[in-house]
């Protein structure tokens, strides 16, 4: 298993079974300190290829004012809880986690040229009377401070191997005892350096916990080319917990070219997005995007790009929900495309009707086929096309008048998010309510499998939005996950 994968499994498990409710709003607003004044962040070493921060203040698995009606579910998170620290080589013995843990953490991963595996550092402040004698219970009392420790566990998994406390009561420990030493390094010059993210801050001052790195989340849609190897964006994820839903939101952000949190107001607004309830929703160019759209469209979509002329660069909106299908374009007189020209539709019968302003057509396709000496009726889906103030859309359904506004709205309001310079926009809605898996998080599927007799993880809604203007080489990208946990 990649390093990458399991320190994503350690900080994601940390958050889901250990630090997501609140004792009380109002207290946690007035002892919070924002996040970017955390005294642990002097300790993160450089040029690191993950970081993980939490200064979430409760460490209770339930809000002490909530029954948890089944003691079972419970018992399964603390189980959760435990086997991790087990498996990072921190025995608590008859501790409690959250009597030793003083809400500061941080998780990072670095590059080791000479493993296959990349290193691991985690950092965490505890309380002012505890030690490490209190994380690892160890048969020979430690009393050691400002002195790396290794840690041995005859016949145990043992991931972390070294640890250290330091007089300001934080614990480090790490795969490499040479990170633990460029943490140390790192506070003592701590003033003379900038930290490496503290651009990126800008906005998520008052976020609980953000990863940051240079890689975006997998995604089935977007063209992974668009970025390059060597850039310098930085990603920033934020997580949340609302109503049972892990909630994931990612940013790129760059310091350097002004792209930070603000930049992206008008790019979530989600106008109304979800008042149709649609399964999927997909807005974008079809001569950029056509090839990813293949994964979220029926045969009848498809086909019906695959029609289109090479020269047609039209912007798109394709709106899933059920059965149900529509596809939206703006008519153009130059290059307006003939849904009856379409190969699929040239046996069907087309019947038109007017109405005010709005052009109303339906094909439709009875015929009679003889087999086996019997005679049967068949009749074909029926294909709706609808003109409306300089809107085209084709749909399996007819579309009332009502609906019919709230499309053109929705069109021409993701249309106006595309000013003159840019030249790319796509935004992509996927709500999956029947599944149970991870398609668009695969990393997690090693998460769920290490925990599949406990709960189970599956996302439940994503929307990606993606923008690149005039002469940027590199777009603005957003991505927003709601993950829900099943027990």
């Amino acid at each position: 298993m990649k390093l990458r994968v399991v320190g994503i499994i350690l900080f994601l498990s940390l958050l889901l079974f250990v630090g997501f409710k609140k004792v009380s709003a109002n207290r946690n607003k007035e002892q919070s300190t924002n996040i970017e004044q955390l005294n642990i962040l002097k300790y993160v070493p450089e040029n690191n290829k993950l970081l993980f921060i939490s200064n979430f203040e409760n460490f209770n698995i339930v809000n002490n004012n909530e029954k948890d009606i089944n003691s079972k579910n419970q018992d399964n998170f603390v189980l959760i809880k435990d086997s991790i620290l087990d498996y990072l080589g921190i025995d608590l013995g008859n501790n409690k986690f959250e009597d030793i843990y003083n809400n500061e953490l941080i998780i990072s991963t670095f590059e080791n040229n000479k493993k296959l595996k990349d290193d691991i550092l985690i950092a965490f402040k505890i309380k002012q009377e505890k030690t490490i004698d209190d994380l690892l219970n160890l048969p020979n009392k430690i009393d050691k401070i400002d002195e790396i420790i290794s840690i041995n566990r005859e016949n145990k998994i043992n991931f972390l191997n070294f640890i250290y406390q330091t007089e300001d009561n934080y614990i480090i420990a790490s795969s490499d005892k040479e990170l633990i030493k460029n943490s140390i390094y790192t506070r003592d010059n701590f003033k003379k350096k900038k930290f490496q993210y503290e651009g990126e801050f800008f906005g998520l001052e008052n976020e609980k916990n953000i990863l940051f790195t240079n890689k975006f989340w997998e995604s089935k849609f977007f063209n992974k080319e668009i970025f390059t190897e060597d850039n310098e964006d930085i990603i920033a994820t934020t997580f949340d917990y609302k109503n049972e839903n892990l909630i994931l939101k990612s940013y790129l952000l760059n310091n350097k070219k002004n792209i930070d949190i603000f930049t992206y107001d008008k790019l979530i607004n989600k106008e109304n997005s979800n008042k149709d309830n649609p399964e999927v929703s997909i807005f974008c160019d079809i001569k950029n995007f056509e090839k990813y759209l293949k994964p979220l469209i029926n045969d009848f979509e498809l086909s019906f790009f695959e029609e289109f002329d090479q020269n047609f660069n039209q912007n798109i909106l394709i709106i899933n929900s059920k059965k149900d299908w529509l596809i939206a374009f703006e008519k153009n007189t130059r290059d307006q495309f003939n849904l009856s020209a379409l190969k699929k539709l040239k046996d069907y019968n087309k019947y038109t009707l007017n109405k005010n302003e709005d052009i109303y057509s339906i094909y439709s396709k009875d015929i009679l086929e003889e087999k086996d000496d019997v005679i049967k009726h068949l009749t074909y889906e029926n294909i709706y096309s609808t003109e409306t103030g300089g809107l085209q859309i084709i749909s399996n359904h007819l579309i009332d008048s009502k609906r019919l506004e709230t499309i053109s709205k929705k069109f021409f309001n993701l249309k106006s998010n595309k000013d003159k310079s840019t030249y790319l926009y796509a935004k992509v809605y996927i709500k999956d309510n029947n599944s149970n898996g991870l398609e668009y998080f695969s990393d997690l599927e090693d998460l769920n499998f290490l925990i599949k007799n406990i709960l189970k993880i599956s996302n439940q809604e994503s929307l990606e939005i993606i923008s690149q203007s005039i002469p940027e080489k590199n777009p603005i990208l957003y991505t927003e996950t709601s993950l829900k946990y099943f027990k």
